[in-house]
């Protein structure tokens, strides 16, 4: 697969402007020297950015086929940065990472250029690219650390104020919306031992954590699960789970919660991939209640261009539990998308709409409670910048919630700065 990667990347590549030790660069790849290749390139001082294309190109070529695709992915991957919209520079950068065990890079790429408007036959030999990527290893991984501003990082209300009755009342300093910087972290590890040729066990550990300054309460949760895996032809993909999940506040028991999910995907057309999913846990709080939920979503992801990926989600949920007021019903959808800037720049807007009606009444206010949230968040990235795998993000999210219980209205503004990487 790799070597057809490269034949099909070197098919797709258009001749640019001659230049005489380029031209000889060239030829050594054909002629299988791709070490006198890499020393004509090297020494090679472009005049324009036509060459400059070229060098980038031959530097990335010469290095795979010299058996080095880690010193391939740099000029590859400026190659891609300075023209986003060429499948073939993408198609080729996407094999050097494959082979250097960059997995998630190679699979950005691959369904980047799916958008680019390719022959059906390699269209085809695209997704069977992917396909060997989704086959999974023995172990897989992540980790990833930010610093995080927020201008109101426990979600209060900005009220002062609170009438019960035709009184007002003031609302304690405490109980309103202050700014906070705090520390996410997140980690998990999944060992996925192999049943058959299609069907993988998966066990799974994860643990997110925000910590924060006093006034603010810290939020941890670890989760394990098991589940069954089966990978089908032309990306297919299903998994059946289990878990159980235990949340803290302030280093105090807060939830558990059992639950199982059952997942599917699959391609719809060359281009895009709907993904749909079922769950039903039981959530079991401190307090002494349960809630019984059930969940349904649904999710598209469309690459309408070699630069451009859109996305729709859409969610629904039910909630049964003996305290009305943790019991009812809620509703979502996130619409979005990426675009791949000239440059390596990549960046990710989504805005998401929910509704979450409760059934209980508030015992004081009298009121049934109802919340309108609308959120929007933008992911900004650089696939040029990379160090030892990992990778900087900032995300810069708002965030406005509207209730009937006015303690339940908040705004937020957060800056997360941070690194992360998967193996």
């Amino acid at each position: 697969m790799r070597r057809l990667l490269l034949t099909l990347a070197l098919c797709l590549y258009a001749g640019l402007a001659a230049a005489g030790a380029l031209d000889e660069a060239e030829q050594a790849i054909l002629n299988g020297d791709p070490a006198r290749a890499i020393a004509l390139a090297d020494a090679h001082e472009p005049a324009n950015q036509t060459e400059t294309l070229r060098r980038l190109w031959i530097l990335g070529v010469a290095e795979n086929r010299a058996g080095h695709p880690d010193r391939a992915v740099k000029p590859l991957a400026r190659l891609v940065a300075l023209a986003p919209d060429n499948a073939g520079f993408r198609l080729e950068l996407a094999s050097a990472l494959i082979r250097s065990n960059q997995q998630e890079r190679a699979r950005f790429h691959l369904e980047q250029v799916k958008g680019a408007g390719l022959p059906p036959d390699v269209q085809a030999r695209v997704q069977a690219a992917l396909n060997q990527i989704e086959a999974p290893k023995l172990l897989q991984g992540y980790f990833r650390f930010a610093i995080v501003p927020e201008s109101n990082a426990a979600k209060r209300t900005a009220a002062d104020r609170l009438s019960l009755g035709g009184l007002v009342f003031g609302v304690n300093k405490a109980s309103r919306a202050e700014p906070a910087t705090g520390v996410e972290l997140g980690m998990g590890v999944a060992a996925m031992p192999r049943l058959t040729d299609q069907l993988r066990l998966r066990f799974s550990a994860d643990v997110t954590g925000r910590i924060f300054p006093e006034g603010t309460p810290d939020d941890a949760t670890l989760r394990g699960g098991i589940g069954l895996v089966h990978f089908g032809a032309d990306g297919r993909q299903a998994m059946a789970e289990v878990y159980r999940a235990q949340r803290w506040l302030d280093g105090d028991d807060y939830t558990a919660t059992l639950g199982a999910r059952l997942t599917y995907s699959q391609l719809l057309g060359a281009r895009t991939r709907v993904t749909g999913q079922v769950e039903r846990e039981r959530i079991s709080y401190l307090s002494g209640f349960d809630v019984q939920r059930s969940g349904v979503s649904l999710s598209f992801s469309h690459a309408a261009s070699a630069q451009v990926m859109l996305r729709l989600g859409l969610r629904a949920e039910q909630r049964d539990s003996a305290y009305a007021q943790a019991a009812g019903h809620a509703r979502g959808v996130t619409i979005g998308g990426d675009y791949l800037f000239k440059g390596g720049l990549r960046a990710g807007l989504d805005l998401s709409f929910d509704y979450n009606a409760y059934d209980g009444v508030h015992p004081l206010l009298g009121l049934a409670r109802t919340d309108r949230k609308t959120t929007a968040a933008l992911q900004l990235t650089n696939q040029n910048w990379n160090y030892l795998g990992f990778a900087p993000v900032l995300k810069i999210t708002a965030e406005r919630q509207r209730s009937t219980i006015v303690l339940n209205e908040y705004e937020n503004l957060s800056l997360s700065m941070g690194l992360t990487r998967s193996f």
